[in-house]
């Protein structure tokens, strides 16, 4: 890591110092890389989700990734390497059918992802966002695999202080729907007899077709207010 850049991701994250933790995260990576918007997700079985974003508009992008279980961030996880689109409103969508004209309609022209790696394993992504079409710059890219090294380490410096070593809330704060949607998944689960990894992807599915968030899907079936067998509601959608 260059002294410059080292610098530049201190006076980020100082700048940031007032808002939680997680939150601080995504708003230092948009100022030390110079994009539109960042977000980052942890993809860790029963843990995965969106952890922060840098704005609204980011979260919603986010949360559109982790509903439909598709895009660059779910590629660069499983690839272990990096996935940059310059501009979406120029790809094939047959790579992401479902992905590619929502992400369009919510202002995403480019979207590049960065595996979050400790070592050997993958613990989630760093996603970046430009309002413009275009590549990143060399420097945007080699300054982007340093941040998402540094993210990295400082998640898991995060979680090493949770007890028991779940999820801190530092990271849990931004994302306390992250819970409701487990308990969701669970409920579904059991109502539905099936796995809830099955139900998960249910909850994913309504949420896309009927343009809400994962967790506004999960919260009313919690609350009793959403059936997914039938679709039956109480209550306003």
């Amino acid at each position: 890591m260059s002294d410059d850049l080292a610098i530049r991701i201190g006076v980020a994250f100082a700048r940031q110092a007032t808002q939680a933790p997680a939150a601080r995260l995504c708003s230092a990576c948009v100022e030390i890389l110079d994009v539109s918007g960042a977000g980052v997700t942890i993809m860790s079985g029963m843990h995965s989700g969106p952890v922060c974003s840098s704005d609204e508009r980011m979260g919603r992008l986010e949360d559109l990734q982790f509903s439909l279980g598709e895009g660059p961030c779910r590629d660069a996880f499983d690839i272990g390497r990096p996935v940059t689109e310059p501009d979406l409103g120029q790809r094939d969508t047959g790579r992401w059918p479902n992905y590619t004209q929502p992400a369009l309609i919510l202002g995403a022209r480019g979207v590049f992802a960065f595996p979050l790696n400790v070592g050997n394993a993958r613990i989630g992504v760093l996603t970046l966002y430009q309002d413009a079409a275009g590549s990143l710059s060399d420097d945007q890219t080699a300054d982007s695999l340093v941040v998402a090294d540094v993210l990295a380490q400082t998640m898991m410096t995060i979680q090493a202080r949770s007890r028991p070593p779940l999820l801190s809330i530092d990271l849990t704060d931004a994302n306390a729907h992250r819970t409701e949607v487990h308990q969701a998944s669970g409920r579904l689960a059991v109502q539905l007899n099936i796995n809830v990894a099955e139900a998960l992807m249910r909850i994913r599915a309504h949420a896309f077709v009927t343009d809400q968030s994962v967790a506004d899907v999960a919260k009313k079936i919690v609350a009793h207010e959403l059936w997914l067998d039938d679709d039956r509601t109480i209550g306003q959608q």
